[in-house]
């Protein structure tokens, strides 16, 4: 496994250009977010999706997420009507996840038998940069879980899926938080799970 650094928010070209290239190539990377270390994917790609839920099989449930760089190719891969995009106008950039009906371009590998996707906008000018430079989101899955942090520090930890990375981004130390997850659904909403993302705005 190869590694490189960052400065999360003020990240070389260089840099993001060998991310780009692993994910192009059909690697899985760990890299930076704003509330955690992320496993990420290129979603066309299969081979690499089929890595990632390997890695996946050793927690209990295996959901991903799809992170943009802003709020213009989400209707591309979920149902958003002007109700749920204002509601997403508000909170993102932000830790949020939206759990919203997936469109026909998500491959059905990710949904194992449902039919929601999550849908999120880091606030990272690292991961707003890498998705500029590929041209499309990432698939993303947290590399901690709800029972407990699983990677926050490339010096120190060394869980055993890390041999299925191609490439780990070291930002240092990432305090492991949890999004707040919000399901929409027409006019209702449900806050699935309360995290680093404030409840209150709704």
């Amino acid at each position: 496994m190869e590694t490189i650094k960052i400065h999360p928010q003020n990240p070389q070209q260089r840099a993001i250009d060998k991310i780009a290239s692993v994910l192009n190539s059909g690697g899985v990377v760990l890299l930076p977010g704003d509330t955690s270390y992320l496993l990420a994917i290129k979603i066309g790609k299969k081979s690499a999706l089929e890595k990632l839920n390997r890695i996946k099989q050793t927690k209990k449930r295996k959901y991903y997420s799809i992170i943009f760089r802003d709020l213009s190719d989400i209707s591309h891969y979920a149902d958003i009507d002007n109700r749920h995009f204002n509601l997403l106008k508000r909170c993102l950039p932000g830790a949020y996840t939206f759990i919203l009906n997936a469109s026909r371009e998500i491959p059905k590998i990710m949904l194992e038998n449902r039919n929601e996707i999550g849908i999120r906008i880091p606030d990272s000018e690292f991961t707003s940069r890498l998705i500029e430079a590929l041209g499309e989101p990432i698939v993303v899955s947290t590399a901690n879980s709800e029972e407990g942090p699983e990677f926050a520090d490339p010096e120190e930890d060394a869980p055993d899926w890390l041999g299925f990375v191609d490439l780990l981004v070291d930002a240092g130390y990432i305090a492991p938080e949890l999004t707040t997850v919000v399901r929409l659904d027409g006019d209702n909403y449900e806050v699935v799970r309360e995290g680093k993302g404030s409840p209150d705005i709704f």
